[in-house]
Formats: structure tokens, C-alpha cells, sequence
């Protein structure tokens, strides 16, 4: 179309509030001594009962566990006076992952009770997620194209014309459609105390995808 013909561009989108696919909780343990050997040590022992804890998990859970390595490092502490004291700290933790988004408090229950008895451990969760294959994306597509379409077609009448055919139309991010997930954190680290008394619902997450139009536009 020859640049020198008037055309309507629009930006439209659809938004929603969606009930998140998955939720992942990390099951992280963290041990310090001066020296490698019992910081090693104390990880192992420490993580053992985690493990056994995750294997006790009923199966209609349907967890997934994802495992990091293990990580060790030395850090020193300086003093005013220009000595060092060094420290060991051994570190591994656990993703936990899992479909059933209205029950991620039994998942996270037995790894909190194990805060007040094995040193160290910190629980970060749960953060909750869509899953890029949800129809909600391909819906709210459909809902964006239908306002600009209808946005588009005001623009004109107001101008005394009409809308005439498609000249462009894009997705602004280039990924068709984009969401953000409204991941909630809760950490544990000094006891469990309080913990049958949060409220591990799943949180909606806010999706919304744009797009932009240019139609021609027919006046009198």
C-alpha cells in the first residue's frame, strides 16, 4: 500500500488472572565449621534426612526432585587486627516441583519440621508457575486481535470512514504473548514455629499479551 494513504495503527490487550500449572519449592542446606572435613560431613549427614523425607513423600504428590551439586568453599573473616579466621561452608540443595498447586503446604510440612533439628537448612517456596503451553496464552492472542480489530474499526468511524484491510500486524515482544509469574517466597531458617498457620493457596499469576495493528482506512 503507498505510504501517502491514510491507515489507523492500534495497540491493544488482553489480560487475565490464571490459576498457576506448578509451584516449585527449594529445600536448601547450608554447613559451616573451621574445618572442610567436619563441614563435609555435617552436609552429609544433614542432607541424608532430606532425602529420606522426599522419599516419604506419598506418591500421589507427584513431586519431582531436582538435586544440585554440592558446593564447598573456604571464607575468612578478617580481624582489626590483621588476622584471619577461616571458615568451611558446604552447601547442596533440592528443587522440589510439583502439578498439585492446592496441596504445596504437605509437600513443604516435613522439610519445615526438620528446621529445628537439622542446622543449617533453609526452605524457600513456594513460587508458582505457568506453564508455557497453557491455552490461556493462545485465548488472550485471540481476545488482543479481536480489540485492536474492534479499536481500530471506532478510530475510523470517528473520522467518518471505515476500516479497510490489514496492512501489519505484530506482537510487540516477538514471543507471542508474554506472562509474568507472581512467585511468592516464604523462607524458613530458625524454626518452624507458625508454620500451620500460613496459607500456601496457589496465587494467581497475571498474563497478558499485546499487539499492535495497521489497517487502512477508507474515508469519504
Amino acid at each position: 500500500m503507498p505510504a501517502s494513504l491514510p491507515s489507523v495503527a492500534v495497540h491493544a490487550t488482553a489480560h487475565r488472572d490464571v490459576t498457576p500449572d506448578r509451584f516449585d519449592a527449594v529445600v536448601r542446606l547450608a554447613c559451616r565449621s573451621a574445618d572442610a572435613v567436619t563441614a563435609a560431613r555435617a552436609l552429609t549427614t544433614g542432607f541424608a534426612r532430606v532425602e529420606a523425607e522426599i522419599e516419604l513423600l506419598p506418591a500421589g504428590l507427584d513431586v519431582v526432585a531436582r538435586r544440585s551439586g554440592v558446593s564447598q568453599r573456604k571464607v575468612v573473616t578478617w580481624r582489626p587486627d590483621g588476622s584471619g579466621v577461616p571458615e568451611w561452608i558446604a552447601s547442596r540443595q533440592v528443587t522440589l516441583t510439583s502439578g498439585d498447586v492446592e496441596r504445596a503446604g504437605s509437600v513443604i510440612a516435613p522439610f519445615a519440621a526438620l528446621i529445628d533439628s537439622v542446622d543449617g537448612l533453609e526452605l524457600d517456596g513456594p513460587s508458582w508457575h505457568l506453564d508455557r503451553d497453557n491455552p490461556v496464552h493462545g485465548e488472550l492472542q485471540a481476545e488482543a486481535v479481536h480489540e485492536a480489530v474492534a479499536r481500530a474499526r471506532r478510530y475510523a468511524a470517528a473520522l467518518g470512514g471505515t476500516l479497510g484491510s490489514l496492512v501489519e500486524l505484530a506482537d510487540p515482544r516477538g514471543n507471542g504473548g508474554w506472562h509474568r509469574a507472581n512467585a511468592v517466597a516464604l523462607g524458613y531458617a530458625a524454626g518452624g514455629e507458625g508454620f500451620e498457620t500460613m496459607d500456601f493457596s496457589p496465587v494467581p499469576i497475571p498474563v497478558e499479551v499485546g499487539v499492535e495493528g495497521r489497517w487502512a482506512l477508507i474515508l469519504p
